[in-house]
Order: structure tokens, then C-alpha cells, then sequence
């Protein structure tokens, strides 16, 4: 995967984390512009577009996924910063966002070298974003 997919693989991930809750709060959305800033995506007509509407959970569901299947450990880490820095860009860590971000840790910690190989991988994938919206959409 070229640097310029991942990232906007990675933001598109950011952004439907950010709308887990049904809103984005105003720190989320400055968070999320400087995401598009620092990778030179500020002109991506479709990642602007995303953080205007809600995205569906099944959606960050595939894109999750598909960034998990051809991401280096360095890179999981990567998305896995930018997740608790969006969790954090309201100056508040509830109890649920830090469990979220150790079971996102783990749900990475998971997949092998080789990820083509990891046959539950979207099943994973789907249970920790459906446990994510409960906890923020619980707040």
C-alpha cells in the first residue's frame, strides 16, 4: 500500500471512530483537520466529506479490516495513536475509552505477521467497534 492510501485509509478509520458516538465534538473535528493537514489530505474532497456526515459502523468495520490486513506493526501502532489522541482531544479519558483503546491494543496484538492468515480478523474487528459504540454511545 502506497503512504498516501494508507493515510487516507488511516484517517477514514479516525474519522468513523470519531463518529462511534452519532456527533463529533469540536476538539474531534480540530483533531481531525489536523490529521489532514500534517498528511497533505486537506484537499481530499472524500475525506472532508466524511467528517460532515456519519459514517456507519460497518463501514469503519471494512476499512478497519482492510488497513489491519497491510499494516506493519509500525503502522497499527500509528492508527492506534491516532485513535486515543482523537479519544483524548476533549481533554477527558473516560474509564470506557481507556478500556476501548487496551482492547483495540489487544484486537492488534492479535493478528499475525501475516494477516491474510487470520481467518476472524473482520469478525474481531466488528466486535471491538460494536463495543466501542456501546461505551461511547453510553457516556
Amino acid at each position: 500500500m502506497n503512504p498516501t492510501t494508507q493515510h487516507q485509509l488511516m484517517l477514514k478509520i479516525v474519522a468513523g471512530s470519531a463518529w462511534a458516538d452519532g456527533h463529533l465534538e469540536p476538539q474531534e473535528l480540530a483533531y481531525l483537520g489536523s490529521l489532514l493537514r500534517r498528511y497533505g489530505l486537506e484537499h481530499d474532497t472524500e475525506l472532508r466529506e466524511l467528517i460532515q456526515e456519519p459514517i456507519p459502523m460497518e463501514q469503519t468495520e471494512r476499512w478497519m479490516a482492510d488497513y489491519l490486513a497491510q499494516a506493519s506493526e509500525t503502522e497499527r501502532m500509528q492508527l492506534l495513536g491516532a485513535i486515543g489522541n482523537l479519544m483524548i482531544a476533549d481533554d477527558t479519558v473516560s474509564p470506557e475509552e481507556h478500556t476501548l483503546l487496551d482492547d483495540y491494543y489487544t484486537l492488534m496484538a492479535g493478528i499475525p505477521a501475516r494477516p491474510e492468515a487470520a481467518p476472524n480478523l473482520v469478525k474481531g474487528v466488528g466486535q471491538f467497534f460494536r463495543r466501542m459504540a456501546k461505551a461511547v454511545g453510553g457516556r
